[in-house]
């Protein structure tokens, strides 16, 4: 069944004209990196704090970071990081420093062996409940991939704008998939700059300092 999926996906992109995705997908696949999707089920995990995974790097991601113009004065986190296909995209780009947060520590061991793989020593991964991840004052870039419910969005923008009142400084969200894009503005300096769209897809943009 798997197999079917993956064959049925890699047609699409062709159909579609989308040749460099489907080369990183072929490469991911040769590499023996594991960015497939994974169900609540499957990692055993209660649906009122989290979503399910499934990759959000490639040729959609990097389109982004190539317009956000990414300095070596900039370092990144993701949220919901889960098996590290967007880690493994944003450590071609010259962040300072790339690190993911992942509450199910199976898709963090399989995310450090696809690092492995790749010979990628820029990342670093933590296992934990995003909405407790308060250490962030080294990050000016915050990446969400839809990860988790709205109450938990709203406890991790939190604890970003208590990280910025105590280190005053520009920060920029990427927020793909914005399923709740209220919880992110709600009593927050963030206002909404910047669009990408890509076929069905949208990455909205946030910054404190539009």
């Amino acid at each position: 069944m798997a197999l079917i999926t993956d064959l049925s996906n890699a047609l699409s992109l062709l159909i579609r004209g989308e040749w460099r995705e489907f080369m990183f997908r072929v490469q991911v696949h040769l590499q023996g990196v594991d960015l497939k999707n994974a169900s609540l089920d499957e990692l055993k995990l209660a649906g009122e704090r989290c979503h399910y995974y499934a990759n959000s790097g490639g040729v959609p991601l990097e389109k982004v970071l190539r317009a956000l113009k990414i300095t070596p004065g900039d370092s990144i986190i993701d949220f919901g990081s889960g098996k590290g296909g967007a880690l493994i995209t944003m450590s071609r780009y010259p962040f300072a420093r790339v690190a993911g947060v992942e509450i199910a520590p199976e898709l963090v061991d399989i995310a450090r062996e696809n690092l492995r793989k790749l010979k990628i020593t820029k990342v670093s991964m933590t296992v934990g409940d995003a909405a407790q991840c308060s250490d962030l004052d080294d990050f000016n870039y915050f990446y969400f991939f839809s990860p988790f419910p709205a109450v938990v969005m709203r406890d991790v923008i939190q604890n970003i704008c208590l990280s910025l009142a105590n280190r005053p400084r520009k920060a920029v969200i990427i927020y793909f998939n914005p399923e709740f894009p209220d919880a992110v503005v709600a009593d927050s300096p963030f206002v909404k700059t910047q669009q990408f769209d890509h076929h069905e897809l949208r990455y909205f943009i946030y910054s404190n300092k539009p």
